[in-house]
């Protein structure tokens, strides 16, 4: 007796039409999610390096400055003068404002509050102009809003 195994020609056409009818549905729900995953990850990158630096403001008994450059849309992070976090945005991702107190960064003193007692936010924003705000309060908790 002889057994059949393998896939017949006909079998392998339907399941690669399956596959193509399936990936042209997927893609282009990718395509347009990509841009606000991105938005939400830059956003969280910059409230956890405004999280960092206040606790190692804290934790070191010093000062800690994270400085905005909104032209290349990178972000920096010092305490007591050393750097510990360059950041950039992701692709698409544009550091659209960086507004606290008087200029484009924040910095947390030894109680991990603001110094001079200033509040302010950057907001980013993808290619689609959708945006994400992280707001620091006198008080220096982040928040994303």
């Amino acid at each position: 007796m002889r057994t059949n195994s393998g896939l017949t020609l006909m079998e392998l056409m339907v399941t690669i039409g399956v596959m193509a009818i399936l990936a042209s549905i997927a893609i282009p729900n990718f395509v347009a999610w990509l841009p606000n995953y991105r938005l939400r990850s830059g956003a969280e990158e910059i409230h956890s390096t405004l999280q960092l630096a206040r606790v190692r403001a804290v934790r070191q008994n010093t000062t800690a400055t994270v400085t905005f450059n909104t032209a290349n849309e990178t972000y920096q992070a010092t305490v007591g003068g050393q750097i510990f976090r360059n950041g950039q945005m992701p692709a698409g991702i544009d550091i659209n404002t960086a507004v606290f107190g008087g200029g484009a960064f924040v910095q947390f003193d030894s109680r991990g509050v603001t110094i001079n007692n200033t509040d302010g936010s950057a907001q980013v924003r993808n290619n689609l102009g959708r945006t994400q705000t992280i707001t620091v309060s006198i008080t220096g908790n982040a928040r994303i809003n």
